[in-house]
């Protein structure tokens, strides 16, 4: 297949929902494309194509040039990976989408919902609400891990260093969470015990507390293998439950143990996946035990390390060439 995927510029999941599926679909021999702009002024370039995959871009111009494509018998594939609409109100994303620009949101998600020969999403909740919202057919397709995430060598460090890497948005987590207190007692009680944040600063007066803005991708493996123990903090609101588990994945594949919130896709997930689920009120008792324990953290790395060989995508690219090759089909049908 010819297929061309059209990403905004500057967003950083574009690289699970379109780089890293289309270098899959690359090695296994069909032609890909990726252009990252926020709109395309001639679209005789994509008329040649047999599947255009366009990743959150939902305004006007963009939904002409759905029309234009489905009338040159180009099937048109919209994918997302959040519901912006179900943000809290004082959450970041709930900030970015306020008045006029929520309402042209909302507005061209559901038209693209309508439009689109296909939907592909990262869960299942989110499917489940675009289908009531009136997609004509969703699937799921899951954020998958580049061949090239894995665990680096390095060179063991004294104590034990818990970490954290999420985007700034969740500050929003963080706060309601209380996890702020809670690292502070537990690095009060336990000498030994340092804490790493990667792209968002708890603001934690210790010495033993260290921040790095958000790392390239590359970079990711190698501070997560600084880690003994890894934390996804979610609190338990609409927004949240259309989460990928991604990052449940890396953490896994950088072969340490995790402690994540039981919500969204996250929540079916336990100690064969590599890590436990913890209870809002319980992160405390939850890092103290696993701390404690380093027979349950080897044990737990071991798991973790053996499922995430297989969340690897090119285990997964006839997955990916059903979704397109069945979006050609809707089409042309």
């Amino acid at each position: 297949m010819q297929i061309v995927s059209l990403v905004p510029e500057g967003a950083p999941s574009s690289l699970y929902r379109a780089f890293i599926p289309m270098q899959a679909l690359a090695l296994e021999g069909h032609r890909v494309h990726i252009e990252e702009r926020n709109a395309v002024g001639d679209p005789g370039p994509l008329l040649g194509s047999d599947v255009v995959q366009i990743f959150r871009l939902t305004h006007a111009p963009m939904r002409r040039l759905v029309r234009q494509l489905q009338a040159a018998g180009v099937a048109v594939v919209w994918d997302n990976d959040f519901d912006a609409a179900s943000a809290p109100q004082g959450h970041p994303v709930s900030d970015a989408f306020r008045g006029v620009a929520a309402q042209q949101w909302r507005a061209g998600e559901l038209a693209m919902l309508k439009l689109a020969d296909l939907v592909t999403v990262p869960t299942d909740e989110l499917a489940e609400r675009y289908h009531a919202a009136g997609a004509r057919e969703v699937r799921v397709v899951e954020n998958m891990l580049p061949p090239t995430f894995e665990r680096p060598r390095t060179l063991p460090e004294r104590g034990l260093t818990i970490g954290w890497a999420c985007m700034q948005e969740h500050s929003w987590d963080f706060e309601r969470l209380g996890l702020r207190e809670v690292f502070a007692r537990v690095l009060e009680q336990h000498l030994h015990v340092r804490l790493l944040a990667i792209g968002l600063d708890m603001g934690i007066s210790s010495r033993r507390y260290e921040f790095h803005q958000w790392q390239p991708y590359q970079d990711l493996p190698g501070l997560m293998a600084r880690c003994d123990l890894l934390i996804a903090p979610l609190a338990d609101v609409p927004f949240n439950r259309t989460r990928s588990n991604i990052k449940l994945k890396e953490y896994a594949a950088a072969g340490v143990p995790w402690l994540a919130s039981p919500v969204g896709d996250y929540a079916w997930m336990g100690e064969e996946q590599g890590g436990r689920l913890v209870a809002d009120g319980d992160w405390r008792g939850q890092i103290e035990a696993l701390v404690r324990d380093e027979g349950a953290r080897h044990r737990l790395a071991v798991a973790g390390r053996r499922w995430a060989a297989g969340e690897v995508v090119l285990n997964h690219v006839g997955e990916l060439e059903e979704v397109f090759g069945e979006a050609v089909g809707l089409a042309r049908a």
